[in-house]
């Protein structure tokens, strides 16, 4: 194959629909291909190009709706398929997307295939085949499949020694002074030192040798550490499990594993509180110890935790729902654990109360990176002046300790240590009914955080009564289901990708993918407004789509996208925060579009525009004015 040919398939086996096929194939494809280079403003396609497959290899392109609405920009290594039933449906059976018109907008170099080979790899090739599936929600649901493994908590023991590994070794020589092996160990904060000669791991020294062979044993500080050191060592590999390394801290009564691979170079080494940490950090561990936390420093340390159970659960393949509930449960019983303290510290409550979550804790959708957003519901026996001060003081030990485990206060101060938000049953009625019956912008977004109250101590019968009169109310009003639909359309989902920036609009283009912004958000507040104009119950996002779908008020293909999309966003997310984890980072929603495979791309856009898509329908369905 000639030097060009050879450059040209290599490209094409970067294009991630390409990746998968045989390699005979793609030593094939070059010949079938024709390049054509297109100046900026020629038309796209060329009108002497037959149906095919195009390959952006350099320069850009632009596809707008018919109304002239950019949809998205294609790249380097994107692709357009150009066939007589090449417009993609969209999840709703009456969709109608139309023709889309795509320009030129920079001197491109493309690469076509003509239809004839395409199909003929669709049909004998189904890794490339389902890349090109009818509709976005089969190839959400592929994505899902392959982005993770459908992991159980329970499996955590299963986890790689290399895995549970926290730091680079800390080493000396053998022929080290005893006070110098010290300081090292000192300087490091670390109970143990790695000896090695000649590059091979050849003794241990810890804390305890210090003590009992050193200080206890009269040894100079001044001899070498290789008069004290363990030279008969019990190692573990790096691919070992922490199940095989529980057995061997148990079997051997040690307290450090140097980790070693086949050919002898030294890995790292686990200890005893590693695996204690791990096995820890299994969510119903974390639970147990939140409700036997015996004040609030413990609480905190639980807290603490919460990253590295996000991490773990993400390296088994935990999946959205599972995951979330874990890290909500842990957070429900350090709240609940803390009400108990407060009580403890202030005396018992005067009247009954319901602590309630809101926002993702309300929804059981939480990560480790996370706020406050809680209320307080009282009996309607309040009096101010008899238990204001009593309440206030309640709810600033729980959000206090709450900070100090990890959970910021709400910067908007959606908490109950505001006034607005530590209500008797009778006041919140009052508010609601404000709410619903005269909407404007800013009470509607209030209004959509409190609909997604649930009590997670206290009485929970006090929030039912609230509901009962809430919910058939927000039903039954239409005007505040459009203003809490045009509130669901605030957020305009991003079009794509391009050279490594999200594509806003026309005239924004972002350097990081808020995941929770330009994902999350978005399909929770569409969740929201079917449940409301519905009267569900449901809270969580993809309970509230399917309940919806149930009764009616979405089709069942409209809620199948709409929740895979969520789950696409929300493990790419929690992935995410695990790798902050692993690197030591302070914790965040915004991804770099760098961390990203050409396959994880096409998945995002994909989900964009099953939201996109569906915030239109919503427009339409609830007669939202304006344009988009």
């Amino acid at each position: 194959m000639a030097a060009e040919l050879w450059e040209i398939r290599d490209f094409i086996a970067e294009v991630p629909a390409f990746a998968e096929l045989p390699a005979a194939v793609l030593d094939a494809l070059p010949r079938r291909l024709t390049v054509r280079y297109l100046r900026r403003g020629r038309p796209f396609p060329p009108p002497d190009a037959e149906p095919g497959l195009w390959i952006v290899r350099s320069g850009a392109l632009a596809v707008r709706e018919p109304d002239g609405r950019l949809r998205e920009k294609l790249g380097e290594t994107d692709l357009y398929l150009h066939a007589p039933d090449a417009a993609e449906p969209d999840t709703r059976a009456d969709d109608d997307v139309g023709t889309a018109a795509v320009a030129v907008i920079e001197d491109s170099l493309l690469y076509q295939l003509p239809l004839p080979a395409f199909e003929a790899l669709v049909e004998a090739h189904p890794a490339f085949a389902w890349r090109f599936e009818r509709t976005r929600r089969q190839r959400l649901e592929r994505a899902l499949s392959e982005l993770g493994q459908g992991g159980r908590p329970e499996a955590l023991m299963a986890a790689s020694v290399q895995s549970l590994l926290r730091r680079e070794p800390i080493t000396a020589t053998p022929d080290t002074a005893i006070r110098r092996g010290a300081a090292i160990m000192t300087e490091a904060q670390v109970s143990a030192l790695l000896l090695l000669e000649g590059g091979q791991l050849v003794g241990l020294v810890t804390d305890r040798d210090l003590r009992r062979r050193c200080l206890a044993a009269g040894v100079s500080v001044e001899a070498p550490l290789r008069e004290i050191m363990t030279d008969t060592l019990i190692t573990v590999a790096p691919t070992g499990s922490a199940f095989e390394a529980s057995l061997l801290f148990s079997r051997h009564n040690i307290h450090h594993l140097p980790v070693v691979a086949e050919d002898g170079a030294l890995v790292g080494i686990l200890s005893t509180s590693d695996l204690l940490r791990h096995q820890g950090t299994h969510s119903i561990h974390l639970v147990r110890d939140a409700m036997a936390a015996p004040d609030v420093e413990a609480i905190a340390r639980v807290g603490s935790r919460l990253p590295d159970l996000e991490a773990q659960l993400v390296a088994i393949g935990a999946e959205a729902e599972p995951l979330g509930e874990a890290m909500v449960t842990v957070t429900d019983a350090m709240t609940r654990r803390l009400t108990e303290l407060a009580e403890q510290a202030l005396g018992p409550a005067p009247i009954a109360w319901a602590w309630a979550a809101l926002g993702s804790q309300g929804r059981r959708e939480q990560t480790a990176f996370t706020d406050q957003d809680n209320a307080l519901i009282l009996d309607d026996a309040f009096e101010p002046e008899q238990h204001g001060e009593w309440f206030e003081r309640f709810a600033r030990f729980v959000t206090d300790a709450l900070a100090a485990a990890g959970l910021e206060p709400c910067p908007g101060g959606t908490m109950a240590t505001t006034p607005d938000w530590r209500q008797p049953l009778g006041g919140w009625q009052a508010q609601f009914r404000d709410w619903i019956e005269q909407p404007e912008p800013h009470s509607v977004m209030l209004a959509t955080n409190f609909f997604d109250m649930r009590v997670v101590a206290g009485r929970e019968s006090l929030l039912d009564a609230l509901w009962d009169k809430v919910r058939p109310a927000a039903r039954e009003n239409t005007i505040f289901q459009r203003c809490l639909a045009n509130n669901a359309l605030a957020i305009r989902m991003p079009l794509g990708f391009f050279r490594r920036l999200v594509v806003v609009n026309d005239e924004q283009h972002d350097d990081r993918l808020d995941l929770k912004r330009y994902g999350l958000m978005p399909i929770a507040d569409l969740a929201r407004l079917h449940a409301v104009s519905l009267g569900l119950p449901e809270l969580h996002t993809v309970r509230r789509l399917e309940a919806a779908a149930r009764a009616g008020g979405l089709s069942s293909q409209a809620a199948a996208g709409l929740a895979d999309a969520w789950r696409l966003f929300y493990v790419l997310r929690a992935r995410h925060q695990a790798r902050q984890v692993r690197r030591g980072e302070p914790l965040d929603n915004r991804l770099d579009p760098e961390q990203l495979s050409g396959l994880e791309r096409d998945h995002l856009r994909d989900a964009f525009r099953v939201v996109d898509d569906h915030q239109r329908w919503v427009r339409a369905h609830f007669d939202v004015s304006g344009t988009r």
